[in-house]
């Protein structure tokens, strides 16, 4: 399967993300307010259930346009039909604010590392994924 790299871009960022914040310790109350404290764990538990806030601010590098994020937007929802991708509001509402990769995805996603960092099967349970910086992805612009 050919992916544009809109959506390598969302298959990885959503992956890595997920790992990244699952990892993340709970944290204690030095240092943090009781609200911060609550939104931190929050998205701890969030992700170690597979679903992270949609960032394509830290995917892309940089703030992207309004004609980026409708662009990710759609691919999302092009992701979704392919079964690879859920979106979600777990605050209630229309918008998407919150993706999780399905069983599929999750394979998908994976492949997508192994081959962008040439990761042998077996050697994705080995990386450091809280150190892991990955660079932007330049999206391309329709024009």
């Amino acid at each position: 399967m050919q992916f544009n790299e809109r959506q390598r871009l969302i298959l990885m960022g959503v992956l890595q993300d997920q790992k990244r914040l699952a990892e993340m310790p709970w944290g204690d109350a030095h240092g943090m307010s009781r609200d911060a404290l609550g939104r931190h764990r929050l998205r701890i538990h969030q992700a170690r259930e597979g679903m992270v806030p949609m960032a394509l601010e830290n995917w892309l590098g940089h703030t992207p346009s309004n004609s980026e994020h409708v662009l990710c937007c759609r691919e999302c929802q092009r992701l979704e039909g392919m079964g690879l991708l859920a979106r979600c509001n777990p605050f209630g509402g229309r918008r998407t604010t919150h993706l999780k990769l399905t069983p599929m995805g999750q394979c998908v996603a994976d492949q997508l590392m192994a081959e962008e960092y040439g990761l042998g099967t077996g050697i994705e349970e080995m990386i450091d994924w809280s150190s892991l910086e990955l660079p932007p992805v330049e999206v391309p612009q329709d024009e």
